[in-house]
C-alpha cells in the first residue's frame, strides 16, 4: 500500500447544493467541488489511476455513499435524508449501482465518538457550521463561503485524527499486502 496516496475528504449535503472538500496528504493542495458532477467524476477517475486511498471520518457510512450517489446521477439531498433520517446503508440505498464506482476508502472514524469530541480531546478549536443543513434554497455566496471554511476544518481535523493513529492505517495496510486482499 505503500504506492498509494491518500486523499482527505468531506461531503456538505444540502437540499439545493452540494460540496466536497477535499485534500491531498501528500501536497496538502486543497481543492473545493462545488454542485459540479462533471468536475466530480474528473477526480473520481483520476484518483481511482493514480491510485488515491480516500480518507474520511465516518466516510464509510455517509460521504463514500454520497460521492457515489452523485456519479450514479441521484440526488444526494435524498441520499442524505436516507442515511441521517431513515438510517439507511449503502447497499440499500445503491444496491448492485454501489460496485459501478469502486473506491478504496479508509474511515478513520472510531465508532465511538465524533468528529467534534475527538477534536476536543486534541485540544484542537471545535468548529460548528452557522448555516441550517434544512434550508429550503439555493444557499448564498456568504453561506457557500461558510461552509467551504466549515468543511475545510473537518478535513483538516480528519488529517489531524489520521496521523494520530497512523499505525491503523499501516497495520490495516500489511495485512492487505501479506494476504494479497482486495
Amino acid at each position: 500500500m505503500n504506492d498509494y496516496k491518500k486523499l482527505f475528504y468531506d461531503f456538505e449535503v444540502f437540499k439545493e447544493d452540494w460540496l466536497v472538500v477535499l485534500i491531498d496528504y501528500d501536497t496538502r493542495k486543497k481543492s473545493v467541488i462545488i454542485n459540479d458532477v462533471e468536475k466530480l467524476r474528473d477526480v473520481y477517475e483520476k484518483a481511482t489511476k493514480a491510485n488515491y486511498i480516500w480518507v474520511g471520518y465516518n466516510s464509510r457510512n455517509y460521504d463514500a455513499v454520497i460521492l457515489k450517489s452523485i456519479l450514479l446521477g441521484n440526488n444526494p439531498y435524498e441520499t442524505n435524508n436516507k442515511i441521517i433520517v431513515q438510517e439507511l446503508k449503502e447497499h440499500q440505498i445503491l444496491g448492485e449501482d454501489k460496485h459501478k464506482f469502486p473506491l478504496l476508502n479508509f474511515d478513520v472514524s472510531n465508532k465511538l465518538n465524533s468528529l467534534k469530541q475527538l477534536e476536543g480531546f486534541m485540544g484542537s478549536k471545535i468548529k460548528e457550521s452557522d448555516i441550517d443543513f434544512n434550508i429550503n434554497r439555493k444557499l448564498t455566496k456568504e453561506e457557500i463561503e461558510e461552509t467551504v471554511e466549515y468543511c475545510t476544518h473537518d478535513v483538516e481535523q480528519t488529517i489531524e485524527v489520521f496521523e494520530n493513529k497512523k499505525e491503523e492505517f499501516d497495520s490495516q495496510a500489511s495485512l492487505i499486502e501479506a494476504f494479497d486482499l482486495p
